[in-house]
């Protein structure tokens, strides 16, 4: 009888000890910089300015596609281009995650869209 009872408490415990560490991460890897939030359909604002030499971490914040590239949307006809000195951008962000782009090495403005989200644009303004 107590033989079971502590064979099942050690069980518990290597159980409880194992989803505990699951939560565990190293906060050096967490990205740091500008960061730009992305909601269902849009980016939570439509430019950023960062510092020559900067990437920036793009937060999907919903259970939502979303697939970053160079370009702009105009009107409902996607323009894909990149701009002389932008980072090739192409990011699949599956929903709650995130990615980095760039770095961003040349000043100037630099325009990124979702693909499959209509006028979901954004605006990298890389100052000196």
């Amino acid at each position: 009888m107590y033989k079971k009872v502590f064979v099942g408490v050690v069980l518990l415990g290597v159980l409880t000890t194992t989803i505990a560490a699951c939560g565990i991460y190293d906060q050096s890897n967490v990205p740091t910089g500008p960061t730009v939030h992305m909601a269902g359909s849009n980016f939570l604002q439509p430019s950023i300015t960062i510092s020559k030499g900067q990437s920036v971490n793009l937060i999907d914040d919903v259970a939502v596609l979303h697939i970053i590239k160079n370009g702009t949307w105009n009107g409902n006809n996607q323009v894909l281009k990149a701009e002389s000195g932008a980072p090739t951008v192409n990011v699949t962000l599956n929903g709650n995650d995130s990615s980095m782009v760039g770095p961003f090495n040349t000043s100037g403005s630099f325009k990124l869209l979702c693909t499959v989200h209509p006028n979901m644009n954004l605006t990298v303004i890389v100052s000196q």
